[in-house]
């Protein structure tokens, strides 16, 4: 799995000789190191030649995006030549002083007439919307550079009330670079055959010393068994993620809750619902925490919005003693009444952005925004959400699984949906 935190290049671009020069520099420099970025800065550059040489080695590194700090006027063509050249998504940050944001302005029409993503940010070097804005355009780059390498196994489809969860894989793949692995019943029930007594043994030691284990050991046991051999046919085939049948096929044959994975933070989609697992990557990208997907299940006259689910993954609480493993019963719906084990974090009391991708050609985003107000895990995962539009929400709701992601990214994702050309729909 990819680290989280995007890779930038950093390229100051002007003379630091001056004295004011340097303190800006120095300055801005300062305010980047502190984003949860891995960073490498280069060398301050004033002529071309050095900046075609200095993008050429960059080219030969994998770069989210880049950074460039325009330090003084008349470096405009400079910093057209090394954005250009690079190719890279990238901001131009420029200084309320010494025509910093003239020529820039003027690379930057270059670029976007060259069909580049580019954005320029104006503020001193302790300018925290600035800093802001950088943030969010290097988060949005590195999350579609990343998805463009993931790949989502598939085992089981999509059972047949989740009209709205069908999607054409090419269309995936054209969208997002996302791939889609369909794993066939009968490569996991062979593995699972082959995960070993002591496997189980060792993983079941490892879950009790780390969370609040309230369920049988014969129960636990038998869903890590599972668990563990789906990891293992995620690592032979160099997935990302995985897709689930759950209440259907996989339940019905292991009498188990298959995605019992959520005690060690795996990505899992419920019911075999692909797009969600997009999102829960795009989340997890943009927000740098863990998101889980969840049924909205009613809304009060109040405006709470209920989400109704299984289970989530263990990092979403804020230390492993409010990680809950609990024997419960499936929904009401399934006919199978078999207790089940489940991963059930205590939920934040926190800010939330609520999404879902949809449509036929995967182009558009749904989004609310509220505040966990409480949470249940006694008889399922239940999160009450103060939202600020309800009837809203109502009116524009597009399915049955929803994606809840801790912290407001709402501007990552109109970004987002404005570099993909996907529409982007809040309510």
């Amino acid at each position: 799995m990819f680290s989280i935190k995007p890779k930038v290049y950093v390229m100051p671009i002007g003379s630091i000789t001056n004295a004011e020069v340097r303190n800006d520099y120095e300055g801005m420099l300062n305010s980047l190191k502190k984003l949860d970025m891995e960073l490498v800065i280069g060398s301050p550059l004033n002529d071309e030649v050095s900046v075609i040489q200095r993008a050429e080695e960059i080219r030969k590194s994998d770069f989210d995006a880049v950074v460039v700090l325009s330090l003084h006027g008349f470096t405009g063509h400079l910093q057209a030549t090394f954005a250009d050249s690079v190719g890279l998504p990238t901001v131009i940050w420029t200084l309320p002083t010494r025509y910093s944001l003239p020529t820039a302005a003027s690379a930057v029409g270059y670029l976007r007439e060259r069909g580049l993503k580019v954005r320029l940010v104006h503020g001193p070097p302790t300018d925290l919307s600035a800093i802001k804005r950088v943030e969010q355009f290097i988060k949005v780059a590195s999350t579609i550079n990343k998805l463009s390498n993931v790949r989502i196994g598939v085992v089981g489809g999509i059972i047949p009330p989740m009209v709205a969860s069908h999607y054409d894989r090419t269309v995936l793949k054209s969208r997002f670079g996302v791939d889609v692995v369909h794993i066939p019943l009968g490569d996991l029930i062979k593995t699972y055959n082959e995960v070993t007594d002591d496997e189980v043994s060792s993983k079941f030691k490892e879950v009790s010393s780390r969370y609040s284990v309230e369920a049988p050991e014969e129960g636990v046991r038998k869903a890590l068994k599972l668990y563990l051999a789906i990891k293992k046919l995620q690592g032979v085939l160099k997935l990302d993620a995985i897709a689930l049948e759950c209440y259907t096929e996989l339940f019905q044959m292991f009498s188990v809750n298959p995605c019992f994975g959520y005690i060690d933070n795996q990505i899992i989609g419920c019911e075999g619902e692909v797009l969600n697992v997009v999102g829960l990557f795009i989340a997890r990208l943009l927000s740098g925490r863990e998101a889980l997907i969840s049924d909205p299940f009613s809304v009060s006259k109040d405006g709470v919005l209920t989400f109704m689910h299984c289970a989530a993954p263990s990092s979403i609480a804020e230390s492993d003693s409010k990680v809950h493993v609990k024997l419960a019963e499936p929904p009401s719906i399934i006919k199978v009444r078999i207790p089940v084990i489940h991963c059930r974090p205590e939920i934040p009391l926190t800010e939330v952005t609520i999404f879902r991708i949809y449509g036929k050609s995967i182009d558009k985003v749904h989004v609310t925004h509220g505040n966990v107000v409480s949470y249940d895990l006694s008889k399922a995962l239940q999160i009450n959400v103060k939202i600020d539009d309800p009837a809203g929400f109502i009116d524009g709701v597009v399915g049955n699984h929803y994606v809840i992601s801790f912290g407001d990214i709402r501007e990552e994702l109109r970004l987002l949906c404005g570099w993909l050309g996907m529409k982007y729909v809040e309510t």
